[in-house]
């Protein structure tokens, strides 16, 4: 479990539970053949304001059509498989979805235009229809504020960990702090706008509905959309904040000394949880942190640092504890971005490897540093004030290994 204790005290409900009102669930509906959990429910007792990103791929899954027609309503619940894309898997994709959303808001005697659903897994399969609607009434039953940990492994496929976080904020209601809870999936197909992944955020604050959609979108920009795996785009990707107004804060209003103190935790959290999908990248090894700094603007930063950490070659250096810092230069070289080669330093942890020119160092030094389970790189343009980082893995045998076999 990854459960942060930010800025104030957990409480006994992990990740989306954490929040006050929600309750979620998770188990196997027989989806995946391995007999491992495979969906989830996330519910909320009042309505929720909702805002969301999602993937940039023309060819999306039906699950996220269904969520991208909904989103705008008030939400009381999320849907969510594993084992099954529900993506390019013919006309008859719509209609399943359609009708097992249906079945749902029956069980649950809420509408089905305030709910929500996604899903993640293999692409090209039509989503077993009975096989959920077989499970839907017991996973309703299921809901509780201890259901945090199940539904976080329910949405998991060839992830090795489960990504959760919650803490609670500065901000200060009726009903306490301002809690934010949040989950996600992903290890392959990671390369946004945004990776195969999906994320689902809880809060409790009451907020704005523009000013939510604004702070999630400024925290996805700097967190979600800065990691890369293995620079393939994904038919799913899904970012999905829920706030359900339970902290009886004063509303929180764009602009406001609140939204500012709500922004940064909500970043906070979106960062914590694309720190742990790019250290589970599929094969992974090690977690790799590019900072760009001296950039002549925040644009040309966030290019050079996406490029390096999405470099196979510099990934595959770093799994090989190689210090080839050569690779490292390459590919600030090759982004589109404005660098002075006569002024760049780079640096591999505390070792400075090149500044304008060569720099001497110890290899077997270097070679331990590359050899930690986390390895920053950091690039100084000397250009300017721009400054961006993202996050990436090494690439090993294990990655082509994975993505030859079925799930």
């Amino acid at each position: 479990m990854h459960g942060i204790a930010g800025k104030g005290d957990v409480m006994s409900a992990e990740g989306v539970c954490f929040p006050e009102g929600f309750a979620a669930s998770g188990m196997a509906s027989g989806i995946k053949h391995s007999g491992k959990k495979d969906i989830a429910l996330i519910y909320s007792e009042t309505p929720c304001v909702a805002a969301a990103c999602c993937t940039t791929n023309r060819a999306k899954s039906f699950s996220l059509l269904w969520s991208m027609k909904k989103i705008h309503n008030p939400i009381r619940a999320v849907l969510i498989n594993s084992g099954n894309a529900n993506a390019l898997g013919g006309p008859e994709g719509w209609n399943i979805t359609c009708r097992i959303m249906e079945n749902l808001a029956g069980v649950m005697g809420i509408s089905q235009e305030n709910l929500l659903c996604a899903s993640t897994g293999l692409i090209g399969r039509v989503l077993p229809e009975e096989t959920i609607l077989r499970v839907i009434p017991a996973l309703v039953k299921g809901l509780s504020r201890d259901g945090g940990m199940d539904a976080a492994q329910s949405i998991i496929t060839t992830d090795r960990h489960v990504k959760q976080v919650h803490f609670a904020t500065g901000i200060t209601g009726m009903s306490g702090n301002v809690k934010i809870g949040a989950m996600a999936k992903g290890a392959g197909m990671i390369c946004p706008n945004m990776a195969t992944m999906l994320a689902f955020i809880t809060t409790d604050a009451n907020i704005l509905r523009g000013a939510l959609k604004k702070a999630l979108s400024n925290a996805v920009s700097e967190s979600f959309n800065m990691i890369t795996v293995d620079g393939d785009q994904s038919t799913n990707d899904f970012v999905v904040c829920l706030a359900n107004g339970q902290a009886r804060n004063s509303t929180i209003r764009e602009g406001s000394p609140e939204f500012v103190e709500f922004s940064e935790s909500l970043l906070e959290a979106c960062c914590l949880l694309a720190k742990m999908i790019a250290g589970d990248g599929e094969g992974a090894t090690k977690r790799m942190e590019v900072i760009v700094e001296g950039a002549w603007s925040k644009k040309d930063a966030r290019r050079i640092a996406k490029k390096i950490a999405g470099s196979n070659l510099v990934k595959a250096a770093f799994a090989g504890s190689w210090p080839n810092w050569g690779r490292i230069a390459a590919a600030c070289g090759s982004a589109s971005a404005r660098c002075d080669f006569r002024r760049i330093r780079i640096s591999i942890g505390s070792h400075v490897v090149y500044d304008g020119a060569p720099v001497q160092y110890c290899e077997d030094d270097l070679r331990r540093t590359l050899s930690e389970k986390e390895v920053v790189f950091k690039i100084d343009l000397k250009q300017g004030n721009g400054r961006a980082v993202a996050w990436g893995c090494d690439l090993t045998e294990d990655y082509v290994r994975i993505n030859m076999e079925k799930e």
